[in-house]
């Protein structure tokens, strides 16, 4: 077996785990090369270890993953996930195998699979991308996170931003749609995801080729609005889905905040979406 890459995020919340995924490659002589790396260093690191390896284990949080999927896709780069971050929707969602006798296992039987990844304006992504109240939540989130632990982040951050957020005036087109809209939330995932009852959250499938699109269909936000409406029968978001790119036309916005499965950035208008078919390789638990 050639060496395989293990790269590190030093920011990621539980980093110091990173010791027992190696201990256990030592005891099963998986030969590794292990990159620690500032989350500002992951994108030349990554660079660097494609050149070298044929597969790389990235051990962070999903904003990890995006980053080393985004230079692994279209390539025969082999991308497994320690599960290191503070949430690891990706890894869960998908099933991956997180404990380290699961990885050896997969390591040694090289099992993997292809799945679709999506793209907005050059940018990609595993999970989702959204507009609005989400990125500005994120935005605090990370704000917060400097000075409390990040889990307790999350309350500073979500009433802030529920306190004050920008409206959108904005149309959605793609081949079969034009809507315009109204909107404070609008997010388009990688593939569909379904809800069931009580509080899961997830894709069926990541091999559809499937855009969904997501948005609050009645301006802001208001907790008192949304909680009144889970006891009634009115739906206060719309789901849609489409097999074609999506473009979001801005009619007041040249720059938006967009979020790209939980980390920031600002991008021109308009916003081009895109489905991108079976782009990336994954590491998966053995059959």
């Amino acid at each position: 077996m050639q060496p395989i890459a293990v790269v590190i995020n030093n920011k990621a919340r539980n980093c110091s785990a990173a010791n027992g995924y190696l201990q256990g490659f030592d005891k099963a002589h998986i030969p590794y090369e292990l990159y620690k790396t500032k989350a500002e260093h992951l994108e030349a690191t990554i660079q660097k270890c494609i050149k070298k390896h044929s597969v790389i284990l990235i051990g962070g949080g999903d904003g990890s993953v995006r980053t080393v999927a985004h230079h692994c896709a279209h390539t025969n780069t082999v991308l497994g996930v320690l599960p290191l971050g503070t949430l690891n929707h990706f890894a869960k969602e998908m099933g991956l195998p997180l404990t380290v006798e699961d990885i050896i296992e997969a390591l040694k039987q090289q099992q993997t699979t292809q799945i679709d990844l999506a793209k907005v304006n050059g940018h990609i992504f595993i999970n989702n991308s959204s507009i609005g109240f989400y990125p500005k939540f994120a935005d605090k989130r990370d704000h917060y996170s400097k000075y409390y632990n990040k889990w307790l982040s999350y309350i500073p951050g979500f009433i802030e931003s529920l306190k004050k957020h920008r409206v959108f005036r904005l149309t959605v087109k793609s081949k079969n749609l034009n809507l315009p809209l109204r909107t404070s939330f609008l997010m388009v995932s990688n593939n569909l995801y379904s809800y069931e009852f009580p509080a899961t959250i997830k894709r069926e499938s990541f091999q559809k080729a499937l855009l969904g699109l997501y948005f609050f269909k009645q301006g802001k936000i208001r907790l008192f609005k949304v909680i009144k409406r889970l006891f009634s029968n009115k739906n206060l978001f719309e789901i849609k889905q489409s097999e074609h790119p999506i473009e979001i036309h801005f009619d007041h916005d040249k720059e938006v905040t967009v979020s790209l499965d939980g980390e920031t950035t600002k991008m021109n208008t308009p916003l081009h979406y895109q489905s991108l078919p079976a782009a990336l390789t994954l590491l998966t638990n053995s059959s």
